[in-house]
């Protein structure tokens, strides 16, 4: 059953204006959490906001803000298996989906239910980390949706490489083999208080930032999600294996600005380099001292993000 309060709001972080949520059922009866945000101006349309692996709603709160103020509705959504959406698993922790593909129909359904019968055309589409890929695999499957769209740190690549090590794929073959899905990756685990840490965290240079997101998990515990699965790590490789097959980039007409991170250590800025120079009308624009969540990042950093969207 949906939870009873929709939103998690702190004192630090209350939920912008003219918030709207809903639940969607899809096909395989997974209910899936959807919001909208409408300020007293939406004349420049509509934005779209993907979230990456582990995130929720509530952490776009400050962002939604920032496309309200620029005369934009929002629409987001809580992918299945993280935020308040069905988990898959006994174990609510274990980051886990059966095929990407699920997260491609989840949007399209979310797109055609909810966004396009209450928010305003024109659609924009902000894309962070796993958002980026499950975006740009909408973007090849439905051109017709999006007129543009700013990648934030997209994972279309693990790590420093392009494409997954020899180790991953190994790995992944194991899994599919000895039925190992639903198992953490080697060293994976709950979420961990050490994940409330901010020193040396990989995600972002702000304190404040980091906190309040903290914060926002210690509001609702339901938010937490810890490491990914052996069978969601696999199902990632072969998306991007998708993203990466010739021909696939190069079909996508969308105008695309790519920023990428200069010190990510989660997705490859390899990755985004390639993928930008595939696109037809692709950009791509390098945050240099940033970390992974240039959208959660200190404002010099953030700034040059909502530069490129602006510009786009």
């Amino acid at each position: 059953m949906p939870p009873e309060t929709p939103l998690t709001t702190t004192e630090r972080d209350p939920a912008p204006a003219g918030a709207r949520v809903e639940w969607l059922t899809a096909r395989d009866g997974t209910q899936i959490r959807v919001a909208r945000f409408a300020g007293d101006d939406t004349s420049r349309g509509t934005v779209v906001v993907l979230n990456g692996r582990t995130e929720f709603i509530e952490k776009y709160f400050e962002a939604i803000g920032d496309l309200l103020s620029r005369g934009y509705a929002v629409a987001t959504l809580d992918w299945r298996g993280q935020g308040r959406s069905d988990r898959p698993l006994e174990n609510p922790h274990k980051g886990h989906v059966a095929h990407f593909d699920l997260y491609v129909a989840d949007l399209q359904q979310a797109f055609l239910s909810f966004v396009e019968p209450n928010c305003p055309a024109p659609y924009r589409v902000i894309c962070h980390s796993m958002g980026g890929n499950i975006g740009l695999r909408y973007l090849h499957a439905h051109p017709e949706t999006f007129e543009s769209a700013v990648f934030s740190a997209p994972m279309w690549g693990i790590g420093s490489r392009a494409r997954p090590a020899a180790w991953m794929r190994a790995v992944a073959k194991a899994t599919d083999w000895f039925g190992l899905h639903a198992r953490y990756l080697p060293g994976g685990r709950n979420y961990h208080e050490d994940d409330r840490v901010f020193e040396d965290n990989v995600l972002t240079q702000d304190r404040d930032r980091f906190e309040r997101f903290v914060a926002q998990t210690d509001a609702e515990p339901a938010l937490r999600l810890g490491s990914p699965t052996l069978g969601w790590a696999l199902e990632a490789f072969r998306s991007m294996d998708v993203i990466h097959a010739p021909g696939f980039v190069e079909a996508i007409e969308t105008p695309i600005v790519v920023c990428s991170a200069g010190r990510d250590t989660l997705v490859s800025g390899e990755a985004h380099e390639l993928v930008a120079k595939r696109l037809p009308r692709g950009r791509l624009v390098e945050v240099a001292d940033a970390k992974h969540e240039i959208l959660m990042e200190l404002d010099r950093h953030r700034n040059r993000f909502w530069d490129a969207f602006d510009e786009l």
